[in-house]
């Protein structure tokens, strides 16, 4: 707006001096103009090039903390659209957003005092009308803002659900061919897109109400400052009256656009601190009293005792598993059965130290695991998972994501569960993993076997791990078991009998507890679809005889 003013004071000095004054005034014309860029310049270098990365990465790995050390608790109770939403709709709101909606209200803000001062000059009556003028728009700012506000929030609460159905639908695509939903899940998917546009509709439509209201206050100072010019005409100056008038023309955009900004910087911080809320609401797993040190080769020998333990999901629910007692010596193998839902994920999972302890514990080597850091506890045992779990980046990052074993160690590996010509003509180990194309499901579960011979922890842990593979696949897996964890604490829950009939001792669990413990011998009676307690080799019946109905493909 200074050029405005600069070029009447130039057209004046033409007047009286001629065209000799051309050159001075050209010049500082030109070094104001460039100075003007290369502040904007360097304030936008300064906001987007150093403060929005640093904010970004603070921001983020607050939340990624967070949600890393969360409890199982805080999952299952929590909806991951949610989740998904703070990394996505909230960050990037304030990467995006906020950095940009305030360079752009300090700049017009800067033009509307401008713009006001230079409207002013043309005539000194109108100042008068200035505070009400800014009175005026205060109040329409507060207005708006509480309204956009909150018509803001609900739009970013109603992605939500849309994030939701998108990763179920995604996790169960093949489920929905299978059974033909696929126009249902269409036209749910197109519903829900539906409903997380409705706020942002209307909140295109309040600042459409907003541009109008501003207009009309505008055209009013327009006619006032019309009145005025005509009304002191003689005593007003010809080049300021121009000024002025080229000032009030576009003094209303300039006003819509403090206004809205200054809303989008409001609506930002909402974001912090929607952020803020979820740091400090979001418990930790990790407690104070879990910070004994174990030593650098624990678990040396992989005894696990386990004495009247007690463990919940979360300490306002049900226990989800009831005084368990089980003495698993160094070396030996034991298989955990029972219907679903009695308990055999739970235990599995408290292994890990995943669900709470709320009575006795779990003794690894005479060492507690609710004393030390549940971090350091899963990172020293060793588990071959149900379903497979892939990580972008290359194969050897997913064999090997902790960095602890050399190329030629991986190479051996694959080579003993059969993957290694596959990854070989892939590309080899610093290929990029893409599981889906590159292994079926029962060849995943192969290189998830691979990934814990790099480990070789004392103890193994197996959750169902043959599960969706097939026999042959299953009798490999056994084979580099026995042959490579020979010496090794084994404990897997069976999905097929057959996975366990070689195991010094069998557990049975029944809502939470084990209701029976002994050699496996002829394993289980099965009588349509049940077995009926732990049978030895010569068919004398042992323990309680429980009757529970077996899981399918058991």
């Amino acid at each position: 707006m200074l050029q405005d003013l600069w070029i009447k004071f130039w057209t004046s000095a033409v007047v009286v001096h001629g065209n000799s004054v051309n050159g001075l005034y050209l010049g500082i014309l030109i070094a104001v103009e460039f100075a003007a860029i290369g502040s904007l310049m360097a304030l936008s270098a300064m906001l987007f090039i150093r403060m929005i990365p640093r904010s970004a990465l603070f921001l983020h790995g607050k939340l990624l903390n967070t949600v890393i050390n969360a409890p199982l608790s805080f999952f299952t109770s929590t909806d991951s659209g949610q989740i998904v939403n703070r990394f996505s709709q909230d960050l990037s709101v304030i990467d995006m957003e906020l950095p940009l909606a305030g360079l752009i209200l300090a700049h017009n803000v800067c033009i509307a005092i401008i713009q006001a001062i230079l409207i002013c000059i043309s005539t000194s009556y109108f100042a008068v009308v200035l505070p009400f003028v800014f009175f005026a728009v205060y109040v329409l700012q507060k207005f708006y803002l509480r309204t956009s506000r909150q018509i803001r929030l609900m739009d970013l609460e109603a992605k939500a659900p849309l994030y939701s159905n998108f990763l179920e639908t995604l996790s169960g695509l093949v489920t929905i061919r299978a059974f033909g939903w696929t126009r249902e899940m269409e036209k749910r998917n197109m519903e829900l897109l539906d409903a997380s546009q409705r706020a942002f509709y209307l909140l295109y439509c309040i600042q459409r109400w907003l541009a109008l209201v501003i207009d009309l206050l505008v055209a009013a100072l327009a006619f006032i400052l019309v009145a005025l010019i005509v009304t002191f005409r003689h005593r007003a100056n010809a080049g300021f009256v121009g000024v002025a008038l080229i000032n009030i023309m576009s003094f209303n955009m300039t006003l819509a656009v403090v206004v809205q900004h200054y809303t989008a910087v409001e609506t930002s911080l909402g974001a912090i601190s929607r952020i803020q809320t979820f740091v400090t609401n979001t418990a930790s797993e990790n407690l104070p009293q879990e910070s004994n040190s174990v030593p650098a080769d624990w678990p040396s020998e992989g005894t696990v005792t386990i004495s009247n333990l007690s463990a919940t999901y979360s300490l306002d629910l049900d226990p989800a598993l009831h005084h368990v007692n089980l003495s698993i010596p160094a070396g030996a193998k034991l298989g955990i059965c029972g219907p679903s839902g009695s308990g055999k994920s739970s235990f599995v999972a408290t292994l890990f130290h995943m669900l709470e302890i709320t009575d006795e514990s779990i003794f690894i080597d005479e060492v507690d695991i609710s004393t030390i850091s549940r971090a350091l506890l899963r990172e020293r045992l060793t588990v071959i998972p149900q379903e497979p779990v892939f990580l972008k980046g290359t194969i050897m990052q997913n064999l090997d994501p902790s960095d602890c074993a050399g190329v030629d160690a991986a190479q051996t590996a694959l080579e003993k569960v059969g993957l290694w010509d596959i990854v070989r003509e892939a590309g080899g180990l610093e290929t990029e993993m893409n599981a889906e194309e590159l292994l079926s499901h029962g060849q995943r579960q192969l290189f998830c076997l691979a990934r814990a011979l790099l480990r070789r922890s004392k103890v193994l842990v197996m959750d169902e791990f043959s599960a969706s593979v097939d026999v042959a696949t299953e009798e490999r897996m056994m084979d580099v078991i026995a042959r490579e964890f020979h010496g090794c604490t084994v404990i897997a829950v069976a999905h097929r009998l057959g996975t366990i009939r070689g195991y010094d001792q069998v557990a049975v669990f029944e809502n939470g507890r084990v209701v029976e413990v002994g050699e496996p011998g002829l394993l289980l009676e099965v009588e349509g679809g049940k077995f009926r307690g732990l049978w030895e080799a010569g068919g004398r019946e042992k323990g309680k005889g429980v009757e529970s109905t077996l899981g399918e493909g058991e």
